[in-house]
């Protein structure tokens, strides 16, 4: 059975428990809306032993909080602007913006890892309770009272909150004030940090080293030069459903100008993530009729080339210096051990080929990637230790701590009404004019822009 019936037997019964943990609480329970708040004391007392033992800290930790709190809220704006224009040049298969809700990925066919009930419970929780108790820990080292802690219901969906004294807190200092504001996004961004190292940690215990990671050389077709691929006709064969192209599994010969490429089960299964890209370029990439393919070399990692252990992708370049076209050279890789003859090189056919691509060179380089790459390093293929199942389900995990904890953290720096960023807003405009009434016009102002940039943003999508 797969995880994910398992998964939904904990999401109903998780609906059952919250069902009846309201209905046995529901002489505490108050209704806002359409929202069940659960108002409880827990933890307050924690807090205020913690901004005790951190007031050396804080202040110091404030400053840099309201400092990053603004450069994110600068960021998030940024990042939106610019979505509007690759959303625009790049077709996606799901809206720009989507709620935090399991299964989603899954149902946009995103190329991310699955987001399981599980993973949005735990997540939820950990996000939810580090951001509202960095709220309570600085509103307590401000000397603003906390009057209640406790969960928000929706449905079976959760949110954590802590409950200042609105009053106490409207006396304070601005800079006060902003770093009561900003301290939630601050814990979310430290706590990404936090993330992002024990998935390190996490990959040097769970994985091992497999060489260099490499992949078979792929090439632009033109849809409309395609004679066949296998029994289908080009046309056919983009017309095929998800679930038909999913039961296909067997590598497939295309014919388009007199050569030959090759579609297997990996490059099929991409098909769904991309069905928009590939219909905009009208042009779809396959595997070359390269040395390297027609031996059987697929996804993995390059460990030797000749006996020489292979360091990175350079150290390939200068073995294969020794080398000319026809000569049989043996390759280990992660898979097995090929012997394979090496081709001419299309751009210089005095030159030998292999007929790869490594990965390396196709990854992010940005510092996110990395952190988020197996042992720092992009070039890297790894194998896990133990089991593949239970190894991926925590590695998805972590990645999803990670990505989240910078997604909310950004999220809550935008100037709206009702975040974090948007109270940070109005403290600085009223700051800066002394007056209420201009600052609540700059704050619905600025609430208004951001409406508009995601209207244009759907609407870019939708037309595309």
């Amino acid at each position: 059975m797969k995880f994910m019936y398992y998964d939904l037997i904990i999401l109903a019964a998780f609906c059952v428990f919250i069902f009846f943990f309201l209905r046995s609480k529901r002489k505490k329970i108050q209704r806002e809306g359409i929202i069940f708040l659960y108002r409880t004391k827990q933890g307050i007392k924690f807090m205020d032993n913690i901004a005790k033992k951190l007031k050396k800290i804080l202040p110091v930790s404030g400053w840099i909080a309201i400092i990053l709190g603004f450069a994110m809220m600068v960021g998030i704006i940024y990042l939106l602007i610019k979505t509007i224009f690759l959303t625009a040049i790049i077709p996606m298969n799901a809206p720009p913006l989507l709620p935090l809700l399991p299964y989603v990925p899954q149902a946009f066919k995103l190329p991310l890892p699955p987001f399981y009930f599980v993973y949005w419970i735990i997540i939820i929780a950990v996000i939810a309770i580090v951001h509202e108790f960095a709220h309570g820990v600085f509103s307590k080292h401000n000397k603003v009272k906390v009057k209640s802690t406790g969960f928000g219901f929706l449905g079976p969906f959760l949110a954590a909150f802590v409950e200042p004294d609105e009053k106490q807190l409207a006396r304070k200092k601005p800079k006060k004030q902003m770093e009561i504001f900003a301290a939630g996004t601050f814990s979310n961004l430290i706590f990404g940090i936090i993330f992002m190292l024990i998935l390190q940690l996490f990959f040097i215990l769970a994985y091992q080293p497999a060489g260099i990671a490499f992949m078979p050389a792929i090439a632009p077709v033109q849809i409309s030069e395609i004679d066949f691929i296998g029994d289908y006709n080009a046309e056919e064969f983009f017309k095929l459903s998800d679930k038909q192209l999913s039961e296909i599994n067997e590598t497939l010969e295309v014919r388009s100008n007199n050569q030959t490429y090759y579609v297997d089960q990996d490059l099929i299964k991409e098909i769904p993530f991309s069905r928009k890209i590939i219909e905009k370029n009208e042009e779809i990439y396959l595997y070359t009729d390269s040395p390297a393919f027609k031996v059987g070399m697929s996804e993995g990692g390059i460990i030797e080339i000749e006996g020489s252990t292979l360091k990175d992708t350079n150290h390939a370049t200068e073995i294969m210096k020794e080398y000319s076209p026809g000569d049989e050279i043996s390759i280990r890789t992660s898979e097995g051990e090929f012997d394979i003859f090496l081709g001419e090189h299309p751009d210089d056919e005095t030159q030998p080929y292999i007929g790869i691509i490594f990965l390396g060179k196709m990854r992010s380089s940005s510092i996110f990637a990395l952190v988020t790459t197996p042992y720092f390093s992009k070039d890297l293929h790894v194998k896990t230790r133990g089991n593949q199942q239970t190894t991926e389900f925590f590695r998805d995990l972590l990645i999803w701590l990670v990505l989240i904890s910078f997604l909310v953290a950004l999220f809550n720096m935008l100037p709206v009404t009702f975040l974090d960023g948007g109270r940070m807003l109005f403290t600085l405009a009223l700051t800066l004019t002394k007056s209420k009434k201009k600052s609540r016009n700059v704050l619905k102002i600025a609430s208004y822009l951001i409406l508009v940039i995601i209207i244009l943003m759907m609407l870019v999508w939708m037309v595309g």
